[in-house]
């Protein structure tokens, strides 16, 4: 994939702006707080209509007005010399307390959930450190949002999921104010367990494969220092190995046998939604591995998160067949030199469309001698 331009309008700090793309590499480069990562944000937005800072889309229109807008130009390839080929033009707007909309090459897109995964990107940002160190629900969400851009069944079954559980723990709330009876949360649990297995088979083949890439990609930036593994902990137990029938008759074992406490809480204690992932590291060979959530340094947590991001990358390339648009906002924060340059050198190598946002031009530049500059001051292009 390859964005060729990008219009904001009344989009953060934006009033209107556009811009266009003719290099492989793009520099972002202005002092803090001038709109380098909203650029970022921008591109992101259209990609996954999410934003990776803020569950509230109105939060992403521009202090005193009612709505935003952004077009893209995007191209089903990388190669700067075949830039017109197969190009689409996906346009966004949103208004204060309104829905968001998508159209592409001017045809309305009925449910978003269609979008997804047309345009790829993988997105580096401060935020990215919570997969090490923050909550599961940011592992969760990662997963989730990777998975539905190569598989839109998993996506389906994610949405049919979550209605699912909406309504068991509302029931458990009813049951536990003796206003329903029990029987009712039967039909609920089948539901869940059939759609829960197949979320949590597909969560497991996918993380195998981040696994092998990022343990690859966190040798080669800690130059075969430490080691790096990713182990699955699925709430509803080792259901993956299993024929699916046995797996659905566990998982509503587990549900049966966790509902005295979920009629005390009032919520379901296990299913997908509870799932997460370990991160571990082995410093030395033939050393213990230790969980990196607690043990490691900052930049040793930034380290992995890199490498969670351009694994991340290798596994949407695998499955699309195409390369996603890289985004790496404030990367080099809290990277020792060496760390830094094996990440500059990984890059290069990628051979993607890439988009770093800095303070410090000299430090990139230096690495990309062919590189687009964007210099960003107030909301403008300058």
């Amino acid at each position: 994939m390859r964005l060729n331009s990008l219009v904001l309008r009344n989009f953060r700090n934006y009033v209107d702006c556009e811009i266009e793309f003719p290099d492989r590499v793009n520099l972002v480069v202005g002092k803090n707080a001038q709109g380098k990562t909203n650029l970022l944000e921008a591109i992101h937005f259209v990609s996954t209509s999410k934003s990776h800072r803020t569950f509230l889309d109105d939060e992403l229109i521009k202090h005193d007005d009612s709505w935003f807008y952004l077009r893209a130009c995007i191209a089903d390839s990388s190669d700067v010399d075949v830039c017109d080929v197969d190009e689409m033009t996906v346009e966004v707007s949103k208004e204060l307390r309104g829905n968001k909309k998508f159209k592409v090459n001017g045809t309305a897109i009925p449910k978003i959930s269609a979008w997804i995964g047309r345009f790829q990107v993988v997105f580096f940002a401060p935020e990215s450190l919570s997969l090490v160190k923050g909550s599961p629900v940011g592992r969760r969400r990662f997963l989730n949002t990777l998975i539905s851009q190569i598989d839109k069944s998993y996506l389906r079954q994610l949405q049919s999921y979550q209605v699912a559980l909406k309504q068991r723990n509302q029931l458990l709330k009813q049951i536990r104010s003796n206003y329903v009876e029990k029987d009712l949360l039967e039909p609920w649990d089948g539901l869940l367990a059939e759609d829960g297995v197949s979320i949590t088979k597909m969560r497991s083949s996918v993380i195998q494969s981040l696994r092998i890439h990022a343990c690859g990609k966190h040798e080669n930036l800690s130059d075969n220092c430490e080691r790096l593994d990713i182990v699955y902990r699925p709430s509803v137990g080792e259901v993956v190995e299993l024929p699916r029938d046995d797996a659905v008759n566990q998982f509503l074992a587990k549900l049966e046998g966790a509902r005295s406490s979920d009629y005390m809480r009032g919520t379901t204690s296990v299913g997908p939604h509870r799932d997460d992932f370990d991160l571990m590291i082995q410093g030395r060979e033939d050393s213990a591995y230790y969980e990196a959530k607690s043990y490691c340094s900052q930049g040793q947590q930034r380290t992995i998160a890199v490498a969670l991001k351009l694994a991340e990358l290798e596994v949407l390339r695998e499955h699309s067949g195409s390369t996603p648009v890289v985004m790496l906002d404030d990367v080099l924060s809290e990277l020792d030199s060496m760390r830094s340059k094996m990440l500059f050198d990984l890059l290069e190598r990628l051979n993607v469309q890439t988009f770093i946002t800095t303070t410090e031009i000299e430090m990139w530049s230096s690495s990309h001698k062919d590189c687009h500059i964007v210099r960003v001051q107030d909301g403008k292009i300058v």
